[in-house]
């Protein structure tokens, strides 16, 4: 390369490393691997991001660019969690000093030395250093926290060779090309960080249906449909924010409020009772249950999505009438809710008809939600009314 890009420490002294010495196959391709702790401090006075495009041409990069979008959620994280936890970051560097080695059981353990002029570059762990950075300036208490480090050295003059870069390039690429994300369900499902995912998991232990079971024995956790499921957690979660009537960024401020928090889950507890006692889950306890799926209306994603605004229309029919119950559910049963098929739901376009093929159209919850209030004789919430 012509110009290289030389990254030196920007406090430039040298950094003293304690390293555990690995073996990766990555080593094939004639660099060596280590792995280490580096503290918020360390990593802030000892290592830069690369800039974005528009400084840098596109061709002359070796990462994704840092977006505002990315490092805003990584604040709102530190700020929000009770207890935060970072991945590894992945380091490259241009040469190490390695100073002493010691066998400690089956490992062997290096002192070395980063020269302050060693060339180095931040393979994965970008948006996390801009965040320790920041926080440097603004909470340099949190100097001492620590996150762990893989540091691959290229015993090359530069990272900017022709090898070098093609590793760097290659290693970004295998941890996030063919890596496959947890779903949202999962990811939703193990979150209890926030108030509502805490409502949310709290609300599982309800049982409902004739047989009583556990509201989570009818949930994909995980995102799939299996048997016995209702319909995903991802799925679930959307219809009790919408029964509740407000975006998550608000509901989680207004459940900081142990009495508020109290009475939506009794709410929830409410309408997701008589739903139990209305729709036939235990129609899902068959080996055929991907048959009955398709078959049914009840289980679609866009069917559970217009629940929740059901819900919130009939909260406000309650709240007008004075009236605090959800009897007003049970002329659900009186629509053809277990036949997807059924001429009502092509009639009010809700379903396409080609052939013996019937296919849902995209988008058609709130009409779904506007036609089942009108069975249940219920003033449509504003969502509905559009």
């Amino acid at each position: 390369m012509t110009n290289p890009i030389i990254m030196q420490s920007p406090a430039q002294t040298a950094l003293p490393l304690v390293l555990f010495k690995t073996k990766e196959g990555i080593e094939r391709r004639g660099v060596s691997t280590y792995e280490g702790v580096l503290s918020f401090g360390e990593l802030a006075a000892h290592f830069v991001v690369e800039e974005n495009a528009g400084i840098l041409s596109e061709s002359q990069k070796r990462q994704r660019d840092v977006d505002s979008a990315r490092i805003n959620g990584l604040k709102r994280y530190w700020e929000t969690s009770q207890g935060t936890v970072f991945p590894s970051i992945t380091i490259f560097v241009s040469d190490l000093q390695v100073n002493r080695e010691i066998t400690v059981g089956t490992r062997t353990i290096v002192e070395a030395e980063l020269a302050a002029d060693a060339d180095r570059f931040l393979c994965d762990g970008q948006g996390r250093t801009t965040l320790i950075k920041h926080l440097m300036a603004v909470e340099p208490e949190a100097s001492s926290h620590t996150i762990a480090c893989k540091l691959i050295v290229t015993h090359s003059d530069n990272l900017s060779t022709e090898a070098a870069s093609v590793t760097i390039k290659q290693t970004f690429s295998d941890y996030h090309a063919k890596v496959k994300v947890p779903s949202k369900s999962l990811s939703k499902h193990f979150d209890t960080s926030t108030p509502v995912s805490r409502l949310l998991n709290e609300l599982l232990e309800v049982r409902i249906g004739s047989d009583e079971a556990l509201l989570r024995d009818r949930i994909g956790l995980h995102g799939k449909i299996r048997k016995g499921t209702w319909c995903t957690f991802e799925q679930f979660s959307q219809m009790i924010t919408r029964l509740l009537g407000s975006a998550q960024s608000v509901l989680n401020k207004q459940l900081t409020d142990s009495e508020v928090c109290k009475q939506s889950f009794e709410l929830c507890k409410g309408f997701l009772i008589r739903l139990g006692e209305l729709l036939p889950f235990t129609e899902l306890d068959t080996e055929e249950y991907l048959v009955k799926h398709e078959q049914l209306m009840w289980t679609k994603a866009i069917y559970v999505s217009a629940l929740g605004f059901v819900g919130k229309s009939l909260v406000e029919q309650m709240v007008t009438d004075g009236d605090f119950t959800w009897s007003r559910l049970t002329s659900l049963v009186g629509m053809p809710i277990s036949n997807k098929d059924h001429k009502y739901w092509a009639t009010n376009k809700v379903t396409l008809h080609d052939g013996n093929r019937v296919t849902i159209i995209k988008g058609t919850d709130r009409r779904i939600g506007a036609l089942i209030c009108r069975e249940l004789r219920v003033l449509p919430c504003e969502e509905l009314m559009v």
